[in-house]
């Protein structure tokens, strides 16, 4: 099985409450790091969309390819980590991930050094909340979310619904933050559909 998440932009409503439960489970200090990130756009094909997007733990990780530290791992299950310890701060992850994903912290944000780290601030991202995932429960960010609009599971199941489209830089141009890579990402979207609503009356 390949973890993956799946994302209905039609049922989200921009709470954060998804943004807000990654925080508070995974212990982020309150600073401008966040592991998932609530985004906002407009545009032609529909007038307004959401985004709730983190790391997507992409089936090509460029992440991976540029650490120089070899301190990230893709385990079997698709989810992709970042051992800390092993992080020097080459930042060369930061610059490869399309989706800004990777984030090095502040001495606000993160004021204590770890003893086995070996820099100040080790690069941090999305875990997929493995341990939940492990003991059976869902990432922190898909149970927090009150209209459902977020989903985890096996990336094989999603590619079978004919609903959802694997993130790529052709239809969501403005989830590329970076550059824009195709890494396969392992997250899966339900497009916003358009409301027909019939003009304003004089």
């Amino acid at each position: 099985m390949q973890y993956g998440f799946f994302y209905d932009q039609s049922r989200c409503i921009g709470c954060n409450a998804c943004t807000v439960a990654c925080k508070d489970y995974n212990q982020v200090n309150p600073g401008p790091v966040r592991w998932r990130d609530q985004r906002y756009y407009e545009g032609n094909i529909s007038p307004f969309e959401n985004l709730s997007i983190s790391c997507n733990h992409c089936e090509d990780p460029a992440c991976l390819k540029a650490c120089g530290a070899e301190a990230i791992v893709k385990k079997d299950n698709g989810i992709v980590l970042i051992d800390r310890e092993k992080c020097v701060g080459l930042k060369d992850c930061i610059k490869a991930c399309p989706f800004a994903a990777p984030h090095i912290a502040d001495d606000q944000q993160e004021p204590e050094k770890r003893e086995t780290w070996q820099i100040t601030h080790p690069m941090q991202k999305c875990t997929f909340c493995w341990q939940r995932v492990e003991a059976g429960s869902a990432p922190s960010c898909v149970g927090a979310c009150p209209v459902y609009a977020l989903e985890f599971g096996d990336i094989a199941e999603f590619e079978k619904n004919p609903d959802a489209v694997r993130l790529n830089p052709a239809d969501f141009k403005y989830a590329y933050k970076n550059n824009t890579t195709d890494t396969k990402p392992a997250f899966f979207i339900k497009r916003r559909k358009t409301l027909e609503i019939s003009p304003l009356q004089p």
